[in-house]
């Protein structure tokens, strides 16, 4: 029998998800009296379970027994099925609801929009590849879990209506992007939602090479919020050139050519 999860504990690499991915919500709400979970709407009590248990989630992996994810939620094993059809199911939405990206949307919404071009940048940054870290160790988690099958049209149906979620989601970031943006928006070189399509592939992109370099075990130098800063919003060329348009480049001709 594995001994119960301890505060501190370090566990092999294998087992970890990330660091990042500790998130550390409140327990199902009691009853002070009985010391037993308070009736709660299906709905609510299924949200408070998932947000209870994401923490020893995101510490045991695949490893986690459901006597852990029921002392995490403060519920007995029994409520956690009646809930839940079983333990894959419960790691698949607690994964699934973790990625979700509408929890950046509060950050972004934090920041003050009255702060320098560059400190604002550099707390998107931050927030971002945060955002993409964690949505990349959860999702890696429900690739493990192997296919949903809890019923074929159950499973779709579930699938959709999260897919549909995140485009929500992602709308209401880029919406929170734009936001930041809009003071500056006269400095920039292109219109700001292609600005924030830029920002978010160039910051999907270092998320990316990050994982792949840790995977291959390639001790790669770290790209810092300043320097993807910098780069936003000065390029790499030492002198300034014509903006960037979406036109292929001409091509080269000898000398003496007839450009037609």
């Amino acid at each position: 029998m594995r001994p119960p999860v301890r505060p501190g504990r370090v566990l092999p690499p294998e087992q970890l998800l990330s660091e990042r991915s500790l998130t550390y919500c409140r327990r199902v709400p009691t009853d002070q009296r009985t010391g037993r979970a308070a009736p709660l709407p299906p709905a609510e009590r299924r949200r408070a379970i998932l947000r209870a248990v994401r923490p020893v989630v995101a510490e045991r992996g695949l490893e986690v027994t459901t006597r852990e994810l029921a002392e995490a939620a403060g519920v007995a094993e029994g409520t956690l099925f009646r809930v839940f059809a079983d333990k894959r199911a419960l790691l698949r939405e607690a994964a699934l609801d973790a990625a979700d990206a509408s929890e950046a949307v509060a950050e972004l919404a934090a920041i003050d929009v009255t702060a320098p071009l560059d400190r604002r940048l550099h707390q998107v940054v931050e927030v971002t590849v945060a955002r993409v870290e964690r949505v990349m160790v959860w999702m890696s988690l429900v690739h493990r879990l192997g296919p949903d099958d809890s019923g074929q049209a159950d499973a779709a149906q579930a699938h959709q209506a999260w897919a549909a979620r995140q485009r929500d989601a992602r709308a209401a970031v880029h919406d929170e992007l734009a936001r930041l943006l809009a003071p500056d928006a006269a400095r920039l070189r292109m219109p700001v939602t292609d600005a924030v399509e830029l920002l978010d592939a160039l910051l999907l992109g270092v998320v990316v090479r990050g994982e792949q370099d840790r995977r291959r075990g390639v001790q790669a130098q770290p790209l810092t919020p300043a320097r993807l800063v910098d780069l936003l919003l000065h390029g790499v060329l030492a002198d300034a050139r014509p903006a960037v348009t979406d036109a292929p480049p001409a091509p080269d001709r000898k000398d003496g050519a007839d450009p037609c």
